[in-house]
């Protein structure tokens, strides 16, 4: 006797805390971003001064303050996109669901897909991802920075170190609150060392400074230069506020998804995406593991 055939009953559900859920979603201006996109990135240094009428330094009187000058630097910055896609291949009697499977088949990869071109720029089998995470190099196009460079700050310190100078550079490139990208291998030991909480009102993970934790899981944890980590440590960056869009999913129109040689259907789904951050880009290579004291 033949097995009942039934529809799977289960829900699946996205790892939380990862990119997308954590950055900024601004409306897009229309499809054209799925071209490219160039903005102005200001960031300010900021400085101080008085009026030497006023002030008092107690040794006598002050001296006349220092001539006012420009402290925010800004270049033009650029983010590309890429698309992440699933291909579902049926016979042309599963028509009707056909679409539906290569939906969810995309919805249960995507954001693995989008992590993981965000961290190492590649796509297709090219670095044609900018920016991403891991790089040690610039690319210019014209005077366009696409790609800055990673500034690793620290190799091989325990978390809690690495984390707060990872934090303090963070706080004088950016100024407010940025973004920590740490692989989820990583997530227990900032556990184990008490550098995350889940803030109740955004439902998001946070560290004792305030600045968002995004857990990849399809973070890969390689240095700037594309090197796999040691055993026990990982790379984890940090950069200013980021932002993406993304495009609806798109499908194969059945004509073109016809493969009569074998009678089969190669229904493809696909949704672009590009993402960019503000002024930083900043790494750090911890070591993973508990607090042995």
């Amino acid at each position: 006797m033949a097995r009942q055939l039934i529809d799977l009953p289960v829900v699946f559900t996205p790892l939380p805390y990862g990119l997308w859920d954590s950055i900024q979603t601004p409306s897009a201006d229309g499809p054209h971003w799925q071209n490219g996109v160039t903005w102005t990135d200001r960031c300010p240094a900021g400085g101080t001064t008085y009026d030497e009428c006023l002030a008092a330094t107690g040794t006598g009187a002050p001296p006349e303050p220092p001539a006012k000058t420009a402290n925010v630097t800004q270049e033009y910055r650029g983010a590309l996109p890429f698309t992440v896609i699933a291909e579902f291949h049926c016979t042309p009697v599963g028509l009707a669901e056909a679409q539906d499977v290569a939906r969810d088949s995309l919805a249960r990869v995507e954001q693995q897909q989008v992590e993981t071109a965000f961290w190492t720029g590649m796509s297709g089998g090219q670095q044609v991802v900018f920016p991403h995470l891991a790089a040690d190099s610039e690319v210019l196009d014209g005077e366009v920075v696409l790609q800055p460079v990673a500034s690793p700050v620290v190799t091989g310190a325990d978390v809690a170190l690495a984390l707060g100078l990872l934090e303090q550079e963070l706080a004088d490139c950016y100024k407010g609150q940025g973004l920590i990208h740490v692989p989820r291998s990583a997530l227990p030991t900032l556990a184990a060392w008490k550098l995350v909480r889940l803030d109740d009102a955004t439902g998001r993970l946070v560290t004792p400074s305030g600045n968002l934790i995004i857990a990849g899981g399809g973070y890969a944890g390689t240095g700037p230069d594309g090197s796999a980590p040691a055993d026990g440590t990982t790379w984890i960056y940090a950069t200013g506020a980021a932002w993406g869009h993304r495009s609806d999913v798109y499908f194969t129109q059945v004509r073109d998804s016809l493969d009569r040689s074998s009678n089969t259907l190669r229904m493809q789904a696909e949704r672009t995406y590009l993402i960019g951050f503000e002024c930083c880009l900043l790494a750090a290579h911890i070591a993973l593991g508990v607090p042995t004291e």
